[in-house]
C-alpha cells in the first residue's frame, strides 16, 4: 500500500498536518481532501479519548473514524473525500461527502487500486484515457454511474 498527499494548508499552517497523516498508535494512515466545517465541535468530543497534536480537521476526521467508524460520516458536516489504511487490518475505508462536491475518482486497473481527488492525477498514473461505456450508458440511461438494472 502507498498513500501519496499534496497539501493544501488552510486550517494548520504548520508541518504537524502534512500528510498522510498517521494516528498516534501508527496503525491508521489517512489522506484527506476537503473541510468538516463542524470539526471543533467533534473535537471537543474527542479530545478526552485521543492525544490532538494539530489544530487540522484532518486529526479530527482520522480519530472521528477510529472512534466511530463508518459511521463517523454520519457526523460530518462538510465537503471532503479521504481514505484510511488500516496497517493491522489490511484494510482500506474510502469515503467523499455525501453530494461529491469533493470528488473520489477510482479505478482498478491491472489489479490494482489507484484512486485520486482529481482526474489528472490518475491519468499522471498510466492509466489510460478510455471510457468505460457500460458506466456511460447507464448514467445516461438512469442519471446515475451505478448500475441501476
Amino acid at each position: 500500500m502507498g498513500l501519496g498527499h499534496n497539501r493544501l494548508s488552510i486550517i494548520d499552517l504548520s508541518g504537524h498536518g502534512n500528510q498522510p497523516f498517521l494516528s498516534a498508535d501508527g496503525n491508521l494512515v489517512m489522506v484527506y481532501n476537503g473541510e468538516v466545517y463542524n470539526y471543533r465541535e467533534l473535537r471537543t468530543e474527542l479530545e478526552n479519548e485521543y492525544p490532538f497534536k494539530t489544530n487540522t480537521d484532518t486529526e479530527v476526521v482520522l480519530y472521528a473514524f477510529q472512534e466511530w467508524g463508518p459511521a463517523c460520516l454520519e457526523r460530518f458536516i462538510g465537503m471532503f473525500s479521504f481514505a484510511i489504511w488500516d496497517k493491522k487490518q489490511k484494510k482500506l475505508f474510502a469515503a467523499r461527502d455525501r453530494f461529491g462536491v469533493k470528488p473520489f475518482y477510482y479505478v482498478c486497473h491491472q489489479s490494482r487500486l489507484y484512486f485520486a481527488s482529481e482526474i489528472k492525477a490518475l491519468w499522471a498514473a498510466g492509466i489510460p484515457r478510455v471510457p468505460n461505456e457500460e458506466i456511460w450508458a447507464s448514467y445516461l440511461a438512469f442519471g446515475t454511474s451505478w448500475n441501476a438494472r
